[in-house]
């Protein structure tokens, strides 16, 4: 599933936050997951070994965007698993389903900042303008 990827880390005091850009909102979500996990290691460096669903479901974008970005970290911090690439197969409805390629956390990885804990609703955004959309979201370092 490599790809490229699009994301701008966004400066924000004591936080770190990332827009991910895409031709679609499924693109720009992975783009942002994408942003979310490269403040941490540097993803290129790695081979998943592990393959997962994800599935959740919000009733606008924003909480969709939260719910998905949140459900990554859940897989990181309670699973042990550094998300490498996403890939949003649904997102409609208020839903969406996506396979994570994942490597299994252990002593080889280099981080390179401090982890995420949590996924805010502070200024998270869902916006298309001119055929391009982009995912906003700001996290809790």
């Amino acid at each position: 599933m490599s790809r490229e990827h699009r994301f701008e880390v966004v400066d924000h005091t004591a936080d770190v936050g990332v827009v991910g850009i895409g031709s679609d909102m499924a693109e720009a979500f992975e783009n942002c997951a994408y942003g979310m996990f490269s403040q941490m290691a540097d993803l290129d460096k790695y081979k998943p070994d592990v393959h997962k669903r994800v599935v959740v479901v919000g009733t606008e974008n924003v909480e969709l965007l939260q719910s998905f970005l949140s459900e990554l970290l859940v897989l990181f911090d309670g699973e042990r698993l550094l998300p490498i690439d996403i890939e949003i197969t649904e997102i409609s409805f208020g839903r969406l389903t996506a396979w994570v390629d994942a490597k299994k956390i252990d002593e080889t990885i280099e981080w390179l900042g401090p982890q995420i804990k949590a996924v805010t609703y502070h200024k998270m955004s869902v916006e298309e303008s001119g055929g391009q959309w982009r995912a906003r979201a700001i996290f809790d370092v």
